[in-house]
């Protein structure tokens, strides 16, 4: 999966580079066809708002968009946080996938079971 960071009146450590391509990377595992993964970080600059650290991923490939932004204290967290997220909604996208595919189609008609008595 490809994985680019980026910022926004800010600069991004390499660490926290690392953390982000490698936590946002393993997300491919749960859901096949995730071809590309952005991830934008900001800060607030309001002083009244204690969770300052804006991460959003945006996920494309298989068909799929999926997007998630979270705050917190730290730009780590906020990954974090950001990778919990992900993972629940694509969970629920893998899950009504196999729903679909496993569903039984209705028995036709000169194949139907007729009750004896």
């Amino acid at each position: 999966m490809e994985v680019t960071v980026s910022a926004h009146h800010m600069d991004i450590s390499p660490s926290l580079r690392e953390a982000a391509v490698g936590k946002i990377g393993r997300l491919g595992r749960f859901l096949g066809g995730m071809d590309r993964a952005e991830v934008h970080f900001s800060e607030e600059r309001n002083p009244r708002i204690p969770d300052n650290e804006v991460c959003e991923v945006d996920m494309h490939g298989g068909g799929h968009h999926v997007r998630c932004r979270v705050a917190a204290t730290d730009s780590f967290a906020a990954v974090d946080l950001a990778v919990e997220k992900l993972e629940h909604q694509l969970h629920k996208i893998k899950t009504k996938e196999v729903q679909r595919s496993h569903r039984q189609r209705p028995l036709s008609d000169d194949r139907s079971v007729e009750p004896s008595e």
